[in-house]
């Protein structure tokens, strides 16, 4: 993959070499115009090479609130055998069996599993 140099990613690079070479980040950070914190994290970084400065990925790495695969065998199941009563039946099942979450979460689920569409009918024309 290859990044482009940007004008920022070279300001970066002359203000860390400015630290590097006076050893002095608040000195590096007064002459360009930045906060001490921010050279020191750069400096951290600074491997040698511009691309070494660019701006990462901000992407959460998980969702630790992600439903488990148990939770949503369990709204499955019970959803299969308990669907024509409402899905407020279906929520008190599932509770029953050791669902924790809320009615939004369980139904948010089921829409995203699409359990709720209705199955196309045969036309026999």
């Amino acid at each position: 993959m290859k990044t482009i140099i940007t004008e920022e990613m070279r300001f970066r690079q002359r203000i860390v070499e400015y630290a590097i070479k006076y050893n002095n980040n608040a000195k590096a950070a007064r002459r360009y115009h930045t906060s001490r914190q921010q050279v020191w994290r750069w400096r951290k970084k600074y491997d040698g090479t511009v691309q070494s400065l660019a701006n990462g990925s901000r992407r959460p790495h998980s969702h630790p609130n992600q439903h488990t695969q148990e939770e949503l065998d369990l709204i499955r199941h019970k959803h299969r055998y308990h669907r024509h009563e409402g899905l407020a039946q279906v929520y008190r099942k599932s509770r029953d069996a050791g669902y924790r979450r809320t009615y939004d979460s369980m139904c948010r689920q089921i829409r995203k599993m699409k359990l709720n569409t209705p199955k196309k009918r045969k036309s026999y024309t």
